[in-house]
């Protein structure tokens, strides 16, 4: 019996929302390239192609959520549906923004974009940029860091990283949420004046990793 091919409307929804992201990739290490790939079915029914039943996976991580390996736990549906939509979810962020074309303006002095350094224990840093022509009455910035947590350890400390695009509020903060109800967790950047942002954290251990925090005060460098 010959397998029933997938609807190719149903493949250009799913290639279409991954934008040929795979979601494993950007599950695991945030990575947001362009792979080769298949759409795989992640109850293995071929027959099943319900939406929700399918995910953009490169050809790496297809093979590896395919095989019935004995040794070691392979990735389960759950998991990938959640990767798939945390994948989702940033895509549509990134591909909401307005395209420029010609020339773009920028204010000549911006009081908040630049880079941030923690003060004290543990080092940390904060990049702030501001999106092109945002500022007129909604300004919005591109958020990205590292944050290390037990640098004297000898195998080398922990690292997070955060990245993401968030709305100036008033007063003057950025606020990043993650998950939803119960699990969601809060990062709140407080400008408390000029050169100096403050981080507040609200929401479930180990958001950025184990131990790593992006908790503190911040000065401006440079």
């Amino acid at each position: 019996m010959s397998r029933k091919p997938l609807p190719k409307a149903i493949e250009t929804a799913v290639l279409v929302q991954a934008r040929r992201r795979c979601a494993i990739c950007f599950g695991l290490d945030r990575d947001t390239r362009l792979k080769s790939g298949q759409i795989a079915h992640l109850d293995k029914d071929s027959t099943n192609h319900s939406e929700d039943n399918l995910a953009f996976l490169c050809f790496e991580h297809h093979d590896e959520f395919d095989s019935r390996s004995s040794q070691r736990k392979n990735f389960t549906v759950g998991e990938v549906k959640r990767f798939r939509s945390e994948l989702h979810d940033n895509i549509n962020k990134a591909f909401v923004q307005q395209v420029h074309f010609g020339e773009i303006s920028t204010p000549p002095v911006d009081p908040y974009a630049g880079s941030y350094i923690r003060v004290g224990a543990n080092s940390a840093e904060l990049t702030l940029t501001l999106i092109p022509d945002s500022y007129e009455g909604n300004a919005q910035y591109y958020v990205s860091g590292i944050a290390l947590y037990g640098e004297d350890r000898p195998y080398g400390p922990n690292m997070g990283i955060i990245a993401f695009i968030g709305q100036l509020q008033e007063p003057a903060s950025i606020v990043y949420e993650r998950g939803k109800l119960e699990k969601r967790s809060v990062t709140t950047l407080i400008f408390a004046k000029a050169g100096e942002l403050q981080v507040a954290e609200d929401g479930w251990l180990a958001e950025y990793g184990a131990g790593v925090s992006f908790n503190g005060s911040y000065q401006r460098a440079g």
